[in-house]
C-alpha cells in the first residue's frame, strides 16, 4: 500500500476547498457571525468581530482602543443596521452587510491573505430587510424637491 492510494488532482483540489475559504477582495456580502472582546498585544481593549459568507468563509476585524474606535464602531453599526449606543454585543450576532476586502500584507511566510479594508451597508432591492434608503439630503447636483411640488408654474419666462 502506497501513501498516495486514493490520492488525485481532484481529490486534493477538493479537499482544499472544504478546508480554507477566503473572502475575496473586492465587496462580500456577509453577516457577523461571533464577537470576542479582546486585549490587542500592545494591551488596549479591542473588539475582534468575525464575519461570515454563505460559501463559509470567515474574515475577523479588530477595533482596537484608540482614535479611530468612534469611528469603526460607528462604521460597523451603520453597515450592519445596529442601533447607536447598542452595547450588547450577542445581539450583533446575525447582523448582515458587506465587508470590503483587500489583498493584506504577505506574512512571514510570504503568504497574502486578504483583509477587511472597510464596511458598508448591504443594498439588496429584494429584500427589505438589507435594503438601504436613497439619502434624502440635497447636494449640489441633486436637491432634494419636496414631495407634491409642482413644477409647472415655477417657470420664470
Amino acid at each position: 500500500m502506497s501513501f498516495f492510494d486514493g490520492v488525485s488532482t481532484q481529490s486534493v483540489s477538493a479537499e482544499a476547498e472544504k478546508r480554507f475559504k477566503q473572502f475575496k477582495v473586492g465587496a462580500n456580502s456577509a453577516r457577523i457571525s461571533n464577537i470576542e472582546e479582546a486585549v490587542s498585544k500592545t494591551g488596549k481593549d479591542m473588539l475582534v468581530i468575525t464575519f461570515a459568507n454563505e460559501d463559509g468563509a470567515f474574515i475577523k476585524h479588530r477595533i482596537v482602543e484608540g482614535d479611530y474606535k468612534l469611528k469603526m464602531l460607528y462604521e460597523l453599526q451603520h453597515s450592519f443596521g445596529i442601533p447607536y449606543g447598542e452595547t450588547d454585543t450577542r445581539k450583533w450576532i446575525g447582523k448582515w452587510g458587506v465587508v470590503v476586502c483587500r489583498a493584506g500584507k504577505p506574512n512571514d511566510k510570504g503568504h497574502i491573505y486578504n483583509e477587511v479594508h472597510y464596511l458598508q451597508p448591504e443594498i439588496d432591492a429584494g429584500n427589505a430587510s438589507h435594503h438601504q434608503e436613497p439619502s434624502r439630503h440635497p447636494t449640489e447636483d441633486h436637491p432634494v424637491v419636496p414631495e407634491g411640488y409642482d413644477f409647472t408654474d415655477d417657470i420664470p419666462f
